[in-house]
């Protein structure tokens, strides 16, 4: 019974360090920008999310459409992802790129938003490690989805 406990327990850290190991990892990068205007594709659809539709790959989550002053809705747009714990590190006339950190092991994933002119919110939501965030990118962009919906009423 004891090597048995002493097995688990020994995998259980493995596993923890592993963890750590990956959220340190995760600290570095940055998020991939515009590529002739537009965001890049995933290159992983388990931990990334995307609304474009570039080079025949089609989008997985739908754009956010919006009314109004294009200017108008660029501020609420910032306002609304560092009221999510967003740290916006790159913006640009119609862009933003920001990170949001994973609360145990500090995992990063990159936030990007490119605003249209055709009154188009694109989103581009990644993990930059692993193979699985458990659905967390995409629960992000439809959270900034809904709070956008509501700073609009």
């Amino acid at each position: 019974m004891n090597k048995i406990l002493i097995i688990l327990t020994a995998i259980v850290v493995v596993i923890v360090i592993a963890f750590f190991v990956l959220g340190v990892m995760s600290k570095t990068g940055h998020a991939p920008g515009l590529k002739q205007g537009k965001l890049q594709a995933c290159t992983s659809i388990e931990n990334c999310v995307f609304s474009e539709t570039i080079d025949g790959v089609d989008n997985n989550i739908q754009p956010f459409a919006f009314n109004g002053d294009k200017a108008v809705f660029f501020t609420q747009l910032k306002t609304s992802v560092e009221s999510m714990g967003g740290k916006i590190v790159n913006i640009e006339e119609s862009y933003i790129a920001a990170t949001f950190t994973s609360g145990i092991f500090g995992f990063v994933d990159d936030l990007e938003l490119r605003v249209s002119d055709d009154n188009l919110l694109h989103f581009r939501s990644a993990s930059r490690v692993g193979k699985s965030d458990l659905g967390a990118n995409k629960k992000r962009v439809e959270a900034l989805k809904l709070l956008l919906q509501g700073a609009a009423k």
